[in-house]
């Protein structure tokens, strides 16, 4: 999953460079990540151009899967959380896993 928040960060970014400072990552991570979900999917996402990168067509198909992939696991989620009563987000807070943990 977060090789396609990657991908999704790139598009939305208009970059590498700009994706990597919106995650706080380091460049050549987010460039290794991106390869590695390249090879997984046997085939370019983007067109490198020099510092520039655009979209192969199986970059644009790759997309709205991708939202719907990351939009699933954040409803997924949320439903184990509302069901724990602990919050929705990825990383819990201290006070849910205390709780979880206490038990």
């Amino acid at each position: 999953m977060r090789q396609l928040e990657y991908f999704l960060a790139v598009v939305d970014h208009g970059g590498f460079n700009r994706a990597a400072k919106a995650l706080y990552i380091a460049q050549p991570s987010l460039s290794q990540a991106i390869r590695n979900l390249e090879k997984e999917l046997a085939g370019p996402l983007f067109h490198r151009i020099g510092r520039r990168v655009v979209l192969t067509d199986a970059g644009h198909a790759l997309i709205e899967p991708a939202r719907q992939v990351i939009r699933s696991v954040e409803v997924a989620q949320a439903s184990v959380a509302s069901v724990r009563g602990c919050c929705a987000a990825a990383w819990p807070s201290p006070r849910c896993r205390r709780r979880r943990w206490s038990r």
